[in-house]
């Protein structure tokens, strides 16, 4: 595959993979998988099936979801025998397959293939936990290259993405019967007025701390990244916790007990950071961060100070899925998550020529955007009780300080700040044994005299406002803007009445 056909085909999966992830209907998301897939390829037909179950003889029993180019009549014609076929092989071995490849052109010897006139065949599996979800299946009848062994592994990445989408989709809707009936319940077994309410909870999400719109659309984001073994680009400002949700999200993921290795990017000189990222052959194959995480995490913290000669040698691993060893010819596998961190805008500095587009969208295949506490003001006063560890007393007027101000180093401020006030023996905590840069209310939200004064429903809503109008009405763009999954703006917007 060509540099060019290369650095298109990722920004399409990238770009497609994002508006999977946007999709909230399993039965809209099945015919957007496929026409995303056709366009990927270029391919002139295509169809989707999903494993239903198994046969008596233990083999995945499938169901045609959706086609492109194929009628249920062709299906199930001698022409449909012949993709059957393909699909099958792919559910068996779960494994992609293309005719180009040598192992794969006998497919095309087979007699019904060429009375059809079938020249070039893609199909691979749509899998998830190691699990093969479903088979895509793309073939051409004019080009005979068409689709190259090349294609195979950045397709796959999609469907990976796209199983994913199909198993969010419907968890979310099995969530809204769900709450549907709690709330049912909840309405039939209420308390009798009068009766003392339960003390208030922490809002939690493992060692996460927030019960906020943004912080639970983080939420949903983590738990849906946690089920695919794919790249995670996580972005954020200084302070906001970027290393303890990545921690969280492989606490999450399938095998929370494989290695968590985090590995700096910054203030390291190349040979030192090959030799930590890659290993060498005199300290032994598994001397290399990238080799030690397998199975698990790796969390490449400041990826943007890698300098260009280090983004090279990462993209020929994350392409090839293997890394040679310093100083040997020896080749060792990869096979570990990879969790990338930064607080700076990595397009904008793959615009300026800063940072490889080719491995900027090997990263970016699932972003998440950890929100700055200034989006949040509501989770402060669980964020001071988890950080003192127990409930501390304030006036009215040092609680309303502390969750106007605006803390440009986001939790980490907030964290020294309660530390430094729990030590303190005093009752009642009042605005005079706040720091001056609090009292004074130093920071964004305060410089900008826009949210002074607010109460946090009316800061969602100029924020979802904002968002709205830079995204010129696109709710998905909006939604991206936010650092939230669409689901979530769609329940705000109707919160705030602005659906119209």
């Amino acid at each position: 595959m060509s540099d060019e056909r290369e650095l298109l085909w990722l920004r399409r999966v990238r770009d497609l993979s994002q508006a999977l992830a946007d999709e909230t209907r399993a039965e809209d998301l099945l015919p957007l998988i496929l026409d995303s897939a056709i366009e990927i390829t270029e391919a002139e037909r295509g169809y989707l099936v999903r494993v239903t179950g198994r046969q008596p003889d233990g083999r995945p029993a499938c169901r045609v979801e959706s086609a492109r180019g194929f009628s249920q009549t062709r299906l199930r014609s001698a022409e449909g025998d012949v993709s059957r076929t393909v699909v099958q092989r792919v559910l068996d071995s779960g494994e992609g397959l293309v005719t180009t490849r040598e192992e794969d052109a006998d497919v095309l010897e087979v007699s019904s293939v060429q009375a059809n006139r079938v020249v070039s065949i893609l199909c691979v599996p749509l899998r998830l936990r190691g699990e093969v979800r479903g088979v895509l299946y793309l073939d051409h009848r004019l080009h005979g290259a068409a689709f190259s062994t090349e294609d195979l592994p950045i397709l796959r990445t999609f469907a990976d993405q796209a199983a994913l989408a199909l198993e969010t989709a419907e968890l979310r809707a099995d969530a809204a019967r769900m709450s549907e009936s709690l709330r049912e319940l909840e309405r039939l077994t209420r308390a009798p007025r009068g009766a003392e309410a339960a003390p208030r909870a922490l809002g939690r999400f493992g060692a996460l701390v927030g019960s906020s719109p943004v912080m639970c659309g983080l939420f949903e984001q983590l738990e849906r990244a946690a089920r695919s073994s794919e790249p995670v680009l996580l972005l954020g400002e200084t302070g906001v916790g970027k290393a303890l949700v990545a921690r969280e999200l492989h606490a999450r993921g399938e095998l929370p007990k494989q290695p968590f290795v985090v590995q700096g990017c910054a203030a390291v000189t190349d040979e030192q950071l090959e030799a930590e990222l890659f290993g060498q052959a005199r300290q032994g194959p598994n001397s290399g961060a990238l080799v030690r995480a397998e199975r698990g995490t790796l969390v490449l913290d400041d990826v943007a100070e890698l300098s260009p000669v280090m983004q090279g040698k990462l993209v020929a691993v994350l392409r090839d899925g293997q890394l040679t060893l310093a100083g040997s010819a020896q080749r060792v596998r990869v096979a570990c998550r990879v969790v990338a961190i930064t607080r700076h805008d990595l397009l904008a500095r793959v615009e300026a020529g800063d940072f490889r587009e080719d491995l900027y969208y090997r990263l970016d295949v699932q972003r998440i955007r950890v929100p700055a506490l200034r989006e949040r003001p509501g989770d402060v006063p669980d964020l001071i009780e988890h950080f003192a560890g127990r409930r501390l007393a304030f006036t009215e007027n040092a609680l309303s300080l502390l969750c106007a101000y605006a803390w440009p180093g986001n939790v980490r401020e907030l964290r020294n700040e309660v530390r430094r006030l729990a030590e303190l023996d005093v009752e009642v905590l009042s605005a005079r044994q706040l720091s001056e840069q609090v009292r004074a209310g130093r920071g964004v939200s305060r410089a900008s005299g826009t949210l002074a004064g607010k109460t946090l429903g009316e800061v969602e809503r100029a924020m979802i406002e904002a968002a709205l109008r830079e995204a010129q009405g696109n709710k998905a763009k909006a939604a991206r803007q936010l650092g939230i999954p669409r689901s979530t703006l769609y329940g705000l917007l109707q919160r705030y009445d602005l659906e119209g």
